[in-house]
């Protein structure tokens, strides 16, 4: 892990650092792009005059200290402003993983045992629009319906205009208005969060539907599935404990990635729905050519990815019994 993320860090670096755009250009005003002098010292306060290979050594010894660097755009530390917006997008990450979830396997389990009936023919359907459907428009429409022709649910943002924040205990508006008390608050962040986590929830579902019809069909008609039929188990005990639990290994493994890829940051979804989250940060960090920023939300994602890979190898582990035994 730690030789990966050092690998990452080089070529981010080498990336944000060979696109072909100035941050001079993006955080000074236009009257101040002919004064060489003010240019040169917002080069050496951001480092920006010295060699790459000085930046990033630079750069690396601070991160292994807790330094992440300062942020050109928001003038804050780095760490700082992604302890601010990681809790909104693991919030909006959870909720979305779990409607993923719980909607992809349900439907491709149904799809695997009635194979090449109505009931498939409609599974199969819904995951592909699932993954083919646009983020973007499946929200602007989900907006249009439910919050602003139904008032079913919230609008944009966390909580309503007037609501303020619960007390900051985790970042998490939702617990953290359940741990002070506050339902009628908690009740008002749920209405926010559900519709941005349906949306992100019903493209995973498509993926996961997809990818558990096609893994227990290949075991529906192994030797053990027959076997376990001929003792007299009901076909629910069959399906479940002896297919599916055979099936999960590609099933953990593409809700391991989908899990990374949400809390890595939806960018449509957060920017559509007014959501203070990751995804938004690192958009306004690439418009502003902002390289600290940049650098530490590819950091912070790489992290994610890593994790989350070691800890779906753990599941295999649990789930596998042929692992345990090598």
């Amino acid at each position: 892990m730690i030789p990966l993320l050092f690998g990452i860090s080089l070529v981010a670096f080498l990336i944000a650092n060979a696109i072909p755009a100035d941050p001079i250009n993006a955080n000074l005003p236009p009257n101040a792009l002919n004064d060489e002098e003010l240019i040169a010292a917002f080069r050496a306060k951001w480092g920006l005059d010295e060699p790459l290979h000085v930046q990033y050594i630079t750069y690396i010894t601070n991160v292994l200290q807790g330094d992440m660097g300062t942020s050109i755009k928001t003038r804050k530390p780095v760490a700082d402003d992604i302890r601010q917006f990681l809790p909104a997008t693991i919030e909006l990450a959870t909720l979305s993983i779990v409607i993923g979830l719980t909607m992809g396997i349900s439907f491709g389990v149904i799809s695997a045992v009635w194979q090449n009936t109505v009931v498939d023919y409609f599974v199969r359907v819904f995951a592909l629009i699932g993954v083919s459907f646009p983020v973007f428009l499946l929200a602007l429409i989900g907006l249009t319906i439910f919050h602003s022709e139904l008032g079913l649910v919230g609008g944009p943002g966390r909580l309503d205009f007037i609501v303020r924040d619960p007390p900051k205990v985790t970042g998490l508006f939702t617990v953290d208005a359940l741990l002070d008390g506050d339902f009628d608050k908690f009740r008002n962040a749920l209405s926010h969060l559900i519709l941005p986590s349906f949306v992100l929830g019903m493209f995973v579902s498509g993926i996961i539907a997809r990818i558990t019809r096609s893994s227990l069909l290949e075991v529906l008609n192994m030797d053990y599935m027959r076997t376990a039929r001929s003792k007299g188990l009901s076909e629910r005990v069959v399906v479940i404990r002896h297919g599916l639990s055979n099936a999960l290994i590609p099933v953990v493994t593409i809700i391991g990635l989908s899990f990374g890829n949400l809390l890595a940051g939806a960018v449509l979804t957060e920017s559509i729905f007014a959501w203070p989250g990751i995804g938004r940060y690192m958009f306004r960090a690439s418009t502003a050519q902002d390289f600290p920023a940049i650098m530490g939300i590819s950091m912070l994602i790489a992290v994610i990815y890593v994790i989350v890979n070691f800890v779906v190898d753990i599941l295999y582990y649990f789930i596998d019994p042929r692992i345990r035994v090598a």
